[in-house]
């Protein structure tokens, strides 16, 4: 047996309770008042729960408590000399209807109330014709103040009052119509609605005035093994909610690479997604509402582009953006620069952060990328960024792209471009741009590629003729002579083509430092393993030993046999700098020359390191220079000494291994990284990785052949292309989220 007694004045009841309820349905009751023991006994026919919407005890002046009312509860107890049955039975949600059972003689009677339970209790005592003096609680004869009962109903849980009319439907089970089973879980549902509801204001999931902050929008039921069901429930304030996730998931759909049938798939294996029609149809909004801001138009590369001023027009008046005849293809798109200008200064010069401010100049880098599509197809890219957002440039989505079309890196092709955008450059080149707000912004002009879309543009020659360095007079057989001053002008030796472009300055021509890097390192490389192939004991000794090498600094490497050639892994940007870092090159080049050559990868690579620096002192660009040159020097060292004596140095590499790219690094980098400093611009900015990430991403998404599902608009590629990087705008625009903050509460750990 138990007991329970009352601590203190707060606690549940001012009743002891002795028990050994459930194993034994007596309980003993005793309550002492001026001095007198009383005790009561009640058994327990019927121990009830407490519904989710529950009844409370009426509070009196002497009662601290308010004890829930239980439902479906029978109790005996004797009062009197009265056995008494006690039972309470929810009518509504909100009304319990309290019965008092007893016998006189072979005579059943009950009372019944719907006040309470000390109203039926005294429409008991005047029944009995007991003294009308005598006062007598209700929830104490009910036992509504029973502590044990109260736990073990609060073990059960919370439970829904099922009426008289619920009592005759038959289970869910046993409902084999479809439709009826919905009419069973829509009824359901609509309890669960008013249920949740007022379980909301009771846990105070409110703001101050009090009304809801939380709604119902959805449960998930298991229904047998391979069914489920969701109920949704209308909430008036949800619209915005819903449009914020219907964009978010299109947003996902086109940065994730992930099409039509793709998502439709996904969708019937999660039924609480949208269904894919109407992504598709959110889609087609985005498309017409960027439109109307950032017209597309489309034209054929293979046909001349003349009239220039029609273009601009029809790109400012948004009609006939259609530049080819019916029977053409449409294999080129492009955007107006100034047209997303507009967009995005408001978005610059906003926010606690903003990357630019009135009175500032904005330089706007242009570059180009070209890349294949299979064997038989290219993709060049035209783009912009603006360099006063400093590292962010490095990100593919802040290269805007302005003109891509399916051909070739040529000068025919990239000269149709320039018809599209010159005029466009002229005037910001010589006007800048006036924002909505009235605020006129200088535009500088620069531009940036790989070597071959640099030549290309600036009409210059192949990198096998007599002359051909983009920046100066040089030689291409003196390319390797550090002594000589060659300061960064233009090519007048070579025989030019007209420059496309032309708002841009010559000097404003930046070199990329990406490929800087890329090429000088395979030089290094290539030099290294030509050494150690000409060796006989190459195959059986060296090559695994090399392998093994780039193992232990965890990169990919291996030779392979190409006919009678041998090549090589060629690595990625990461994995040279990890290699000219931490390859041991003196373990294969023995004595001195191996050491050097060692020493040559990491002065390359410490080199490098300074060049991508954000910022660099006036001191440190001198050095970098003398440090450059000296490398330079150091790679194209000849034997120094007498033949076999103890004081000879052995030779590198030649001079004709210097390559162009060297001697931009040597002569021209140094006299770019003092002009960019000038105006708070470093060479770090000006790279292609993140163009070439750019087109890379467009032709998985849009050449991937499967990845497009869901048939075609009759649309060209290019097109796809383009009103794909016009909802990227509208992600900005409008702060279209990547993801959706959820909070995942498990109500069976009570820790979170």
């Amino acid at each position: 047996m138990v007991e329970i007694a009352p601590e203190n004045e707060n606690s549940f009841s001012s009743r002891v309770f002795i028990h050994d309820y459930p194993n034994n349905s007596r309980i003993e009751a005793r309550y002492i008042s001026n001095g007198r023991l009383y005790i009561s006994y009640y058994n327990i026919i019927a121990v009830g729960n407490y519904p989710s919407i529950q009844r409370l005890t009426k509070k009196y002046q002497n009662s601290t408590f308010q004890y829930p009312i239980p439902n479906d509860y029978i109790v005996e107890t004797e009062l009197f000399e009265w056995s008494l049955k006690c039972e309470t039975k929810y009518i509504t949600d909100s009304k319990v209807c309290y019965t008092i059972n007893w016998k006189e003689g072979r005579v059943d009677w009950n009372i019944s109330s719907t006040k309470s339970s000390t109203a039926v209790t005294n429409l008991f005592l005047q029944k009995i014709n007991q003294n009308r003096s005598t006062k007598l609680s209700g929830p104490c004869l009910f036992g509504f103040d029973i502590e044990p009962l109260y736990n073990f109903r609060l073990q059960i849980g919370l439970q829904p009052v099922i009426k008289d009319n619920n009592r005759r439907k038959r289970p869910l089970e046993k409902i084999s119509s479809r439709s009826q089973q919905n009419k069973r879980l829509n009824s359901f549902g609509r309890d669960v609605q008013k249920a949740i509801d007022e379980l909301i204001i009771k846990h105070k999931l409110t703001n101050l005035s009090g009304e809801p902050i939380v709604h119902l929008c959805y449960i998930e039921l298991d229904y047998k093994e391979d069914q489920q069901a969701y109920i949704k429930f209308k909430n008036p304030n949800n619209s915005s909610a819903i449009q914020t996730r219907v964009d978010a998931i299109v947003r996902i759909c086109d940065e994730a690479v992930l099409g039509r049938d793709g998502y439709r798939n996904l969708a019937a294996v999660v039924p609480t997604l949208f269904r894919e029609y109407l992504i598709a149809n959110r889609q087609n909004e985005m498309n017409e509402l960027m439109n109307m801001q950032i017209h597309i138009g489309i034209f054929n590369i293979d046909n001349e582009i003349n009239n220039q001023s029609n273009i601009d027009n029809n790109i400012n008046n948004n009609v006939n953006d259609i530049l080819v005849d019916d029977h053409e293809i449409e294999n080129g798109a492009f955007r107006s620069i100034l047209d997303i200008l507009k967009i995005l200064i408001p978005i610059w010069k906003a926010g606690q952060n903003p990357v630019i401010f009135p009175g500032d100049t904005l330089y706007i880098k242009i570059g180009g990328d070209g890349r294949n599509v299979g064997r038989r197809q290219n993709h060049v890219m035209i783009t912009f960024c603006l360099l006063n957002e400093k590292k962010e440039v490095l990100k593919p989505d802040h290269q805007y792209c302005i003109c891509l079309y399916i051909g070739h890196e040529n000068y025919k092709d990239l000269a149709k471009v320039d018809q599209l955008f010159q005029d466009q450059l002229f005037d910001l080149k010589n006007s800048g741009i006036i924002d909505q707000d009235g605020v006129n912004w200088p535009v500088e002009l620069f531009f940036c590629g790989d070597w071959k879309f640099m030549y290309i543009i600036m009409g210059t020659n192949a990198q096998n003729s007599k002359y051909f360095y983009l920046y100066c007079n040089c030689k291409a057989s003196l390319r390797w002579d550090m002594n000589k001053i060659w300061n960064n002008t233009e090519n007048t030796r070579c025989e030019r083509k007209s420059p496309l472009f032309p708002a841009i300055n010559q000097k404003n021509y930046i070199p990329d430092e990406l490929h800087l890097f890329l090429r000088i390192s395979d030089v290094l490389m290539e030099c290294l393993f030509a050494d150690l192939i000409k060796k006989k004991e190459f195959q059986k000794q060296i090559k695994p030993a090399v392998e093994l090498a780039f193992k232990n600094i965890k990169v990919h490497f291996k030779f392979f046999q190409s006919g009678k050639n041998w090549n090589w892994t060629s690595l990625m940007g990461p994995d040279k700098k990890k290699t000219l870092k931490e390859f041991s090159v003196s373990q294969f080049i023995p004595d001195i020359r191996g050491e050097d050559i060692e020493k040559l990868w990491r002065e390359f690579y410490r080199l490098y390191t300074i060049l991508h620096k954000e910022y660099l002192s006036d001191q440190e660009i001198d050095q970098f220079e003398i440090d450059t040159q000296n490398w330079i020097c150091t790679f194209y060292r000849p034997t120094q000494g007498h033949m076999n004596s103890g004081t000879q140095i052995p030779d590198l590499y030649r001079k004709d291994d210097v390559t162009p790219y060297m001697h931009v690094f040597a002569k021209h980098v140094p006299q770019f990284m003092r002009q960019l400093k000038e105006i708070g611009l470093s060479l770090q900015t000006f790279s292609t990785s993140s163009i070439e990430k750019k087109n890379h991403n467009h032709v998985c998404l849009f050449f991937g052949g499967t990845t497009m599902g869901g048939g075609t608009d009759g649309k060209s590629v290019v097109y796809n292309i383009m009103s794909f990087e016009n909802h990227q705008l509208f992600y900005l625009i409008n702060n279209t989220p990547k993801k959706i903050i959820a909070r995942n509460i498990d109500v069976n750990n009570k820790e979170s």
